[in-house]
């Protein structure tokens, strides 16, 4: 069961449509109080939560981040799609939870692609990764940096566990698109990478001007860093 809280009639049902061509059920909540009162009559939570920012009342970001404090929630995936492309509206979005930032217009094959990410569990491929002071724990999606747990969304944890699999050497964005949001393009033109590794280098406590743990390589991509210097 897929979520959609948005206040656009014909917006909602383009969504629902595309929800359930993709063969998942869908129920659509026209603002933050729709959604309020779902909660409170209990039952089945959703596997995915489809979010505009732009609501009556109450925004997405409140929602959100509402959405996160919950512990009946906060595990559940948030894909936000929103007409707000700048790129301050998309870190916020980001830092705040979500596991995705799609922008609108969007293309009905484009959601159906990101909602198959999101909802995608991979299997678990080691008990622990170590590369340098991080340790990551597939099996239960935990990172500790010197020690010190570190809370990281669903695709900050998968672009992470992608940066370790080949720590010290340099990951394109190509790759990444293709590994972590399961993309055949290497265009990115929305930048989701990059947010994505902007959100991350700030809960590892990580410099861009002097990394610890991620490096850019110019027009390329990034690099776990394993012990060396950036």
């Amino acid at each position: 069961m897929i979520w959609i809280v948005e206040d656009d009639p014909k917006i909602a049902m383009l969504i629902e449509m595309t929800v359930k061509k993709a063969g998942h059920e869908a129920l659509r909540l026209p603002d933050a109080g729709a959604l309020d009162r779902q909660l409170l009559r209990g039952g089945d939570l959703p596997d995915l939560m489809l979010l505009d920012l732009m609501l009556r009342a109450k925004s997405g970001f409140t929602v959100m981040k509402e959405w996160k404090e919950r512990p009946a929630t906060r595990d559940i995936p948030v894909i936000i799609l929103s007409a707000r492309s700048a790129e301050h509206d998309k870190v916020t979005g980001l830092e705040l939870g979500a596991e995705d930032y799609v922008t609108k217009p969007f293309g009905v094959r484009e959601l159906q692609a990101r909602i198959m990410t999101a909802l995608r569990r991979k299997p678990a491929p080691a008990r622990e990764i170590a590369v340098g002071e991080i340790r990551l724990f597939p099996e239960t999606r935990e990172v500790y940096v010197g020690g010190r747990r570190v809370d990281l969304t669903q695709k900050e944890f998968e672009l992470l566990l992608c940066l370790a699999k080949s720590a010290g050497q340099t990951v394109t964005r190509g790759t990444l698109m293709r590994e972590v949001w399961g993309y055949a393009s290497e265009d990115d033109p929305s930048r989701t990478v990059d947010s994505h590794v902007k959100t991350l280098r700030l809960k590892l406590g990580d410099s861009v001007s002097e990394p610890r743990y991620v490096a850019t390589i110019r027009g390329t991509g990034y690099r776990l860093i394993a012990g060396e210097r950036a």
